[in-house]
């Protein structure tokens, strides 16, 4: 004896899964409310349009990053900074970084020796630029370090 039941099943609720992305906004907000309400003279001082001195700092940031970057076309200093993070030299690495860059530690991965650096931009360092360079371990043929 067989038993057949039916089963009715009812308000059931699915769930999508989505991916997490950070959505990009291509307009100012503000800029949309001076277009909506032009006569209102205070919107400008609410959504805080005004030249931002971050702005500036970043600009500058660039400029100095390229700066130290193009050093590094010099073969010459290119070897002083491989050799300075592989012997953990800060000193001869911060005279490469110049004055608006640290050296905040050396650390290593499981086949490179790396450093992270900390850059800030600004007045008041309104724009800091963190980074690691890390260089390859040189092996000999039986992967010994040398």
């Amino acid at each position: 004896m067989s038993a057949k039941r039916n089963l009715t099943i009812k308000n059931v609720k699915t769930v999508s899964k989505t991916k997490k992305r950070a959505g990009i906004s291509s307009n100012c907000i503000c800029e949309r409310d001076h277009r909506d309400h032009r006569d209102h003279r205070n919107d400008h001082q609410n959504c805080d349009c005004r030249r931002d001195s971050a702005v500036d700092a970043v600009q500058h940031a660039g400029k100095e990053l390229s700066e130290i970057f193009s050093q590094l076309r010099c073969e010459e200093v290119a070897e002083q900074l491989v050799r300075a993070i592989r012997c953990r030299d800060a000193r001869t690495i911060q005279r490469i970084i110049g004055c608006d860059c640290r050296v905040v530690h050396f650390f290593c991965t499981n086949c490179s020796d790396c450093v992270k650096i900390c850059c800030s931009f600004g007045r008041n360092r309104e724009v800091t630029v963190s980074f690691d360079i890390c260089i390859k371990r040189r092996f000999d043929g039986c992967h010994r370090r040398w």
